[in-house]
């Protein structure tokens, strides 16, 4: 019997959708299964995600954004404030699973779980010779894992202007939105092994935050999600590809975690093209995901570590004690890069290629090109030649690069 699908994607959040939006306007035949049921969530959005959703449409119509608003952060004894866009998470996958669907994807409700050859639904099964695993921490975890955490959340009724707040806690911490229609939304992050009652424990957490929100009563039982950050285990087979939390789960302190589920997913269409285009390139897009997902998780990881040691009332605490030396010790900045050449795996016309890439202080990861310029051949001429010899060969192009590299070594 034949194929159900081109591409079965199990998970319809940012990353299981963006997945089944990029691969049926490939011309895919792309089955998207989730169970739509999503209890409606707040998340912060980072900006980078911001600009790129719009960018690519697929914020057309949808309203479930709010801010930027005031954010205030009560760390480490300083406190400081600065912006934030806030989404409605539930709102946002259904919206993204809509784009999906008018590309071309069928959406499937309900759950599945990957097996050979394709997913298994409740007692049927769905044939596919590619899975994509978007099923975030639902996914088993296969490499090192943060204390167990738990996220409790949920809405409160009580009287704030609008904006957020991110406090510590002895117990965990709290980040608090005060949204403009009045609607005030609390999580607490604890750790998993606490006593009491979930709703007993936000409480308490919500408390010793902020006294304002003292009397504001829990209209219903708290949201519970598993929180910790954890890095990713081995690639293997490349029929089935994990993204987002499912792959590796970001420290929610990092607010990175809805730009990775999208780059992710960015990441293996740009496997699953190449794969298609370049038989034998396995070994390549094997490296590349790995090196990616670890260089990424790490460095969220460690800056989620740095920040929790940055705030010295509670290291003796239990929930804070149990995770400073998480994911190690090695510090969160690569060490001062000196401008070379090496090679390094970059996404181009929408397939991996190995290329020669300049690294630079200010873009540790590598520049491929400046503009239409290999930045590789670029810096090799200003070597050479210095600023007349880059003009000489790019003209005015050319010379905008030679005065990037007079700047001063921070070029990316």
């Amino acid at each position: 019997m034949g194929a159900d699908a081109d591409l079965i994607v199990l998970g319809g959040g940012p990353a299981g959708a963006v997945s089944a939006w990029l691969a049926a306007r490939d011309g895919l035949r792309v089955l998207l299964v989730d169970p739509a049921r999503s209890r409606p969530r707040l998340e912060g959005l980072s900006p980078r995600l911001h600009r790129w959703l719009a960018g690519q449409g697929l914020l057309d119509g949808f309203d479930g954004i709010a801010g930027p608003l005031r954010r205030q952060v009560d760390w480490a004894g300083i406190s400081e404030s600065n912006a934030e866009h806030v989404v409605e998470r539930a709102a946002l996958d259904a919206h993204l699973r809509r784009c999906a669907e008018a590309a071309g994807a069928r959406l499937v409700i309900g759950s599945g779980r990957p097996e050979p050859g394709g997913a298994l639904l409740g007692s049927g099964g769905l044939r596919a010779p590619m899975v994509i695993d978007a099923r975030g921490r639902r996914s088993p975890a296969a490499g090192g894992k943060a204390p167990a955490t738990l996220a409790l959340s949920g809405w409160v009724a009580a009287a704030l202007p609008p904006g957020i707040r991110l406090a510590a806690l002895a117990q965990g911490w709290l980040w608090r939105v005060a949204l403009p229609d009045g609607r005030v939304w609390v999580q607490a992050m604890l750790d998993a092994g606490g006593d009491g009652r979930p709703a007993d424990r936000l409480r308490a957490a919500m408390v010793a935050a902020e006294p304002a929100l003292a009397d504001a009563p829990l209209p219903g039982p708290p949201l519970l999600r598993e929180a910790a950050p954890r890095l990713p285990g081995p690639i293997g087979a490349l029929d089935l590809l994990r993204v987002g939390d499912a792959l590796a789960a970001m420290d929610p302190l990092s607010g990175h975690g809805q730009f990775w589920a999208v780059s992710s997913a960015l990441a293996a269409a740009a496997v699953r093209r190449t794969l298609a285009a370049r038989p034998g390139s396995e070994s390549l897009c094997r490296r590349f995901l790995a090196e990616r997902a670890l260089q990424t998780s790490l460095h969220q990881a460690r800056i989620g570590r740095d920040f929790l040691r940055a705030e010295p009332r509670f290291r003796a605490e239990p929930f804070w004690a149990a995770r400073l030396g998480f994911p190690d010790d090695r510090p969160a900045a690569a060490p001062p890069v000196v401008p070379h050449i090496a090679p390094a795996i970059l996404v181009e016309d929408g397939l991996l290629a190995e290329r020669e890439v300049l690294h630079t202080p200010g873009a540790p990861q590598g520049v491929g090109w400046f503009g239409n310029i290999p930045a590789a051949e670029a810096w090799r001429s200003w070597q050479q030649g210095g600023a007349p010899a880059l003009q000489a060969r790019w003209g005015e192009a050319g010379a905008r690069i030679a005065r990037q590299f007079q700047a001063g070594p921070r070029v990316g």
